[in-house]
């Protein structure tokens, strides 16, 4: 057992001193990490940031505004400069510009006077044009009636009232407020039907990082020739694999909790013990994969081993959003996807079931091991 330890912590320092190990497991996971989180926090949140540039500045424009402050947007009237710049910075989802001539052109359709440019990744652009345009009508309407009723007064040769606009426009809000309501009555419970559309999770990072941690540490301590020398003493090899292991689990746990700490503090995203045992049992399935390809000839693991990780972390739905068929017909069975379906709640195959399943690697890959070596040794 002491031999054990000696050897886990020469692995550990060894692990250590690789600065390649280090980026992998600190800085690239944080980084990128913090990106997803950040974006996905945008796009699901149920705030919208609008940035209006008025540059009619009348009475029909700042209706528009006050209509679309009623939605509890977040709005900011500001000068064009400023509004690019929040454009460029990501700060807002998109910028409304009110062109002059706005209000003396509301009766016509061939000419835009409002120009929106979305931001870069909204996912609300669609919305956001509806209701602008839903701003815009009831003005359009207005100027319509009020010179269609100032042609009926002229052709009468009657003088239209100075204030016909303002009592029209009384008269619909009026209308509106009182009259014209859709009163509906749901009967039971609304139950919303759940779709099993996959959105990139906050941990897709953490997780496609921490395979490649995984692979290469695993492909690190894995040398042939210092195996063979051990396992020509009693329990030498047993012992080299044991703190193999136990070196790299120690590591990558440490870089679990250092990256749920640092979602803590930059994305207020809660520690949840569920999720850190769930990023261990995804990081002890991984180290059991990669016991089995270190077996592979030396000059091919690294390739081979990258470009399997690769897959699974596309099929897994590391870098994009997966439809619901892709998840769970062939999504959830790779690790990568099996780990970010159950961290998001997605009934996979159960947590005890690939515990049992990454155990029955890492023996596997002992015995093939000692297979190995023996099979060398009477070689020789």
């Amino acid at each position: 057992m002491i031999d054990t330890f000696r050897i886990t912590k020469i692995k550990l320092i060894e692990l250590l001193n690789r600065p390649i190990i280090l980026v992998m497991m600190i800085i690239l996971p944080i980084v990128l990490g913090s990106i997803a989180g950040v974006s996905n926090v945008r796009n699901t949140g149920k705030d919208i940031f609008l940035a209006i540039v008025d540059e009619d500045q009348t009475d029909a424009s700042a209706l528009v505004i006050r209509d679309l402050e009623a939605k509890e947007w977040h709005i900011d009237v500001s000068d064009e400069n400023s509004a690019q710049r929040r454009l460029l910075l990501n700060d807002v989802d998109g910028v409304l510009t009110i062109r002059k001539g706005f209000e003396d052109h509301l009766d016509r359709v061939d000419v835009s006077y409002l120009y929106y440019v979305e931001a870069e990744g909204s996912m609300v652009t669609t919305m956001i044009r509806e209701v602008i345009v839903a701003s815009v009508l009831p003005l359009f309407s207005e100027r319509s009636m009020v010179d269609k009723l100032t042609l009926l007064y002229e052709e009468k040769g009657m003088q239209p009232p100075a204030d016909l606009a303002q009592r029209l426009r009384n008269r619909m809000f009026d209308l509106r407020d009182e009259q014209a309501k859709i009163e509906i009555e749901y009967i039971g419970n609304l139950i919303i039907a759940p779709t099993l559309t996959f959105v990139v999770s906050d941990y897709s990072m953490e997780v496609f990082f921490l395979s490649i941690y995984a692979i290469l540490g695993s492909l690190t301590l894995n040398r042939a020739a210092q195996r063979r020398r051990l396992g020509a003493s009693a329990y030498g090899l047993l012992k080299d694999y044991i703190a193999t292991i136990m070196s790299l689990l120690i590591i990558g746990t440490m870089q679990i909790a250092l990256y749920s700490v640092f979602m803590l503090v930059l994305m207020h995203q809660p520690i949840l013990l569920r999720d850190l045992f769930l990023l261990f049992v995804f990081l002890l399935l991984i180290l059991g994969i990669g016991q089995l390809l270190s077996l592979i000839e030396e000059s091919l693991r690294l390739y081979l081993s990258l470009m399997l990780l690769l897959f699974s972390a596309i099929i897994g739905g590391c870098f994009f959003q997966l439809s619901s068929g892709l998840l769970m017909n062939y999504g959830q069975y790779s690790p990568h996807g099996w780990v970010l379906s159950t961290l998001r709640g997605t009934r996979v195959t159960p947590v005890l079931v690939v515990v049992i399943f990454s155990l029955a690697i890492l023996i596997l890959g002992y015995f093939t091991h000692k297979h190995r070596i023996a099979k060398e040794t009477d070689n020789s």
